[in-house]
């Protein structure tokens, strides 16, 4: 055999041998490890090799899934260097909404003690994010089709509406009754401003006509102590006159809102409206809110899940800038806090993203048709807002005792008329 072939026979026995140590040897790491066995209902997504991380932090990965009795096992290797105590808790999370999986870990209580390697612990099973967001918008597909088909909610809907209706044609009314008065003011204030402006102009020229001793008046006063009261006098109307414009214009910016959001529940089948008025004073970064929580007849047969307490005062005082609102009083009746995020102000479409969390009644401990209520009422959710007028949400209506899903709408409007009126309002009591 020539040397040729023969070096080419080991040079391909030697690439052979080379590929399979690679396959073989290929998850080798002499790092040394131990496993832990967690057990899952579902991992759908989570790959094998994926990263389990510990307060953010890279300490593993997932060397195998396998199925016993039953049962999802989830293999995690972990650095020997890594302890992991007794009470952590183990999910499977994204990196974002369309981001990998891996395996998180939440450390337990060291008092407990070490998991040994080959333990056999359980994982949280909660409903993964894309499950989530395939429940939410079936959802919204079941609250649009309702309204089109004209279904329950859609009977529901219009006859809230209905009463909406009802409602803004008597504060119409209210407000055609007022209108003339209140455009004769609004005309007023404008001709008000005018004549001010105008009046401190005048004011300027015989304070420079004074000093500098020019025209009429200044050539008449020659006593320097008259000089001085005259324009005394004349400095302190010009500062009434300016104290006069700038109360005439923070009521001109004074806001005031109707705000209505209707909430439909699929679950129980329940729907309720809120109604309110939103004060938006000049100043810029306050307001207060005054209005009726879940509106209705208490007269009215319940529901075997309906745990709505009706007709419940809404009124706070809030803090707003770009990206944040808080507010705090009278909650649905009850003392709380309320805080909207607007994280994404800043760019463009998800500037319409508003999340919402609602925390009230911390004392409860009441029976509602006939169910115990002895935890704080949390409400959560997310909105999306289509024009400055409407918007659409889902959210968890009292998440720590019913957790019922909700489909949210909002209708929001400037009405001008009445703030005008409240202006005048304000104006007359200061």
């Amino acid at each position: 055999m020539k040397p040729e072939t023969k070096l080419g026979i080991f040079t391909v026995l030697g690439i052979i041998v080379f590929g399979f140590s690679l396959y073989f040897l290929g998850g080798f790491s002499v790092t040394r490890s131990y496993d832990l066995n967690i057990k899952f209902a579902d991992v759908s997504g989570l790959p094998i090799k994926a990263p389990v991380k510990l307060s953010g932090v890279e300490v593993g990965k997932v060397k195998q899934i396998k199925i016993e009795n039953g049962d999802v096992i989830v293999v995690a290797e972990i650095r020997e260097d890594t302890p992991i105590y007794r009470g952590a808790q183990f999910s499977v999370v994204m990196t974002g909404i369309i981001g990998s999986k891996y395996l998180k870990i939440v450390q337990g209580n060291p008092s407990a003690g070490l998991l040994k390697g080959g333990e056999y612990v359980e994982g949280l099973n909660e409903l993964p994010m894309d499950a989530m967001i395939t429940q939410t918008m079936s959802s919204i597909k079941e609250f649009v089709d309702s309204v089109n088909n004209q279904g329950q909610f859609g009977d529901k809907l219009n006859q809230t509406m209905n009463e909406v209706r009802q409602l803004s044609a008597n504060l119409n009314q209210l407000v055609a009754q007022m209108k003339p008065y209140l455009s004769r003011s609004v005309q007023n204030l404008d001709v008000a401003s005018a004549r001010l402006n105008d009046l401190m102009a005048k004011a300027d020229s015989l304070m420079t006509s004074l000093e500098q001793g020019e025209g009429v008046i200044g050539s008449l006063i020659k006593d320097p102590q008259m000089k001085e009261d005259v324009k005394s006098s004349v400095k302190d109307l010009k500062e009434t006159m300016g104290e006069v414009k700038t109360f005439v214009g923070k009521m001109s910016r004074f806001r005031v809102y109707w705000d209505y959001d209707f909430f439909y529940m699929p679950g129980p089948a329940l729907a309720t409206s809120d109604l309110a008025l939103e004060i938006y004073p000049s100043s810029g970064y306050t307001f207060y809110r005054a209005g009726i929580a879940n509106i209705g007849n208490e007269d009215d047969k319940l529901d075997s899940k309906d745990y709505l307490e009706k007709n419940k005062f809404d009124v706070r005082f809030g803090l707003y800038n770009q990206w944040a609102t808080v507010s705090a009083g009278l909650i649905r009746g009850a003392g709380g806090v309320a805080l909207e995020l607007k994280p994404f102000y800043d760019r463009e479409f998800l500037e319409r993203f508003t999340f919402t969390g609602e925390f009230s009644d911390w004392g409860r401990d009441r029976t509602i048709n006939g169910r115990l209520f002895n935890k704080p009422n949390l409400s959560y959710g997310v909105d999306f807002r289509f024009n400055r007028f409407f918007s659409v949400g889902a959210w968890a209506r009292d998440a720590l005792e019913t957790n019922d899903f909700a489909v949210k709408a909002n209708i929001s409007f400037n009405d001008q008329d009445i703030s005008s009126f409240f202006g005048l309002a304000a104006m007359a009591g200061s």
